[in-house]
């Protein structure tokens, strides 16, 4: 191992708060202006209508970390650990990525016709598809963009396409536009950003080449299985409450996921910024790289605590100022996904900082853990009562079971990896 000068620690420790800064910033601001369409959507549709948008959009996020093999991760962590050129990981990535958006395409019209709610045909079907399509391709732009260094140019990219969607998607909602229409216009923002990010970064082959198709696929299969279960955790109540609940307490559950998908947004946010300065200073100063991950644990745990504690005693009266007085049976499922939400914001962050350090088999492990659990959890709770805050109780469940587990990976390799003198360098 290199020695690190301490000003190339600096540099790196610089990058990780510019790269949480802007993280942040871009998705705080996206899922703020997101919630105006949503918003617009429970107070202008029909429940019918938000049930089966919300069930859509998850669907598709769903069915894209099932298939994903994990590449994109794996070429953020390279580009950032300067292993590889970032045009020369987006090459090598491309075919992989390109196999696994194909099944998810395949996979996401499948489940919605067989497991979706009443209104699912072609005509919804195809702008899914769409979106599959352009989604997965952006991301791996995005994690290659972010193992650059190029964390604002990112966040900028995902600030556009929230106001794209929010902008144009609340004009159509208030001109009385039905699911098929909304969800084009989802698919074209991805799309929209998506030709935006090949213009700053375009694949191509060079010295520091990345890895084969075979080899890439074959060193992602953890990783791949990770995220698979990670997403089925966060998911799994809307496929469970659709199967196994009227439709009246899946549009419940969409309702009040918004809170969840707001706190994995940002806990996911925190992590994706933390990212990159974090493995660019866990190849050459692992203690260093420690010292900064342990920071923002104790930080994030200050913050979130009080702010869940807030968020569960106001549950009711924000549930019905914003949504309307009819969400009032939304209010349980809102409270217990505001409790967990410390939870869920260590989760994000151990599991970047084991990424970091390429512990993809620990996340495997928990992730499984957690998404069987969450599964078992809410299944059972829905046969004694299907309603909404199953999904909700199921979901915090599996988050405690993956804390816990990343949390004793964490702890048992705090003093196993070599150190450098240099690495004791601080701030």
């Amino acid at each position: 191992m290199t020695a690190l000068e301490p000003d190339d620690v600096l540099t790196k420790g610089r990058l990780i708060r510019i790269g949480v800064a802007a993280a942040v910033v871009s998705r705080i601001f996206g899922r703020l202006v997101g919630i105006i369409l949503v918003v617009v959507l429970a107070r202008v549709s029909d429940p019918t209508t938000v049930a089966l948008y919300g069930f859509l959009l998850g669907t598709v996020t769903l069915m894209a970390s099932v298939t994903d093999l994990g590449v994109a991760s794996l070429a953020g962590r390279d580009v950032a650990a300067k292993v590889t050129g970032a045009p020369e990981a987006l090459r090598s990535s491309l075919g992989p990525q390109a196999l696994s958006t194909a099944v998810a395409v395949v996979l996401t019209c499948l489940v919605a016709v067989l497991a979706g709610p009443g209104g699912v045909d072609a005509s919804v079907l195809v702008p899914c598809s769409a979106f599959v399509v352009a989604n997965s391709m952006f991301n791996l732009w995005a994690e290659v963009l972010r193992g650059d260094g190029r964390v604002v140019l990112e966040g900028v990219l995902q600030g556009v396409s929230a106001l794209l969607l929010v902008g144009i998607g609340s004009l159509a909602v208030l001109a009385g536009a039905g699911i098929v229409p909304l969800l084009w216009i989802v698919a074209g923002k991805e799309l929209a950003v998506l030709g935006l990010a090949c213009i700053w970064l375009r694949p191509r082959s060079g010295d520091r080449a990345g890895l084969s198709f075979g080899a890439l696929v074959k060193r992602s299969m953890w990783l791949a299985v990770a995220g698979t279960a990670l997403v089925l955790l966060w998911r799994q109540g809307t496929l469970l409450v659709s199967s196994l609940a009227p439709t009246r307490a899946l549009a419940d559950y969409v309702v009040a996921t918004r809170l969840l998908d707001a706190s994995v947004t940002l806990a996911h946010t925190v992590g994706i910024g933390l990212f990159p300065g974090i493995a660019a200073l866990t190849a050459e100063a692992p203690r260093a790289a420690r010292r900064h991950s342990t920071r923002y644990l104790v930080a994030a745990l200050g913050l979130s605590v009080p702010l869940a504690a807030l968020g569960a005693f106001v549950a009711e009266p924000v549930t019905t100022a914003v949504f309307g007085d009819r969400w009032q049976s939304a209010v349980p499922a809102v409270r217990v996904l505001a409790l967990i939400t410390p939870v869920i914001l260590l989760a994000y962050l151990l599991w970047f900082m084991l990424l970091a350090e390429g512990q993809d088999r620990w996340l495997c492990a928990g992730a499984s853990a957690g998404a069987a659990t969450s599964v078992g959890v809410t299944a059972v709770l829905l046969a004694v009562a299907p309603d909404a805050a199953a999904g909700a109780w199921g979901t915090g469940a599996g988050a405690v079971v993956l804390v816990a587990v990343l949390s004793a990976r964490f702890v048992l390799t705090r003093h196993d990896r070599h150190e450098d003198p240099q690495d004791d360098h601080r701030r």
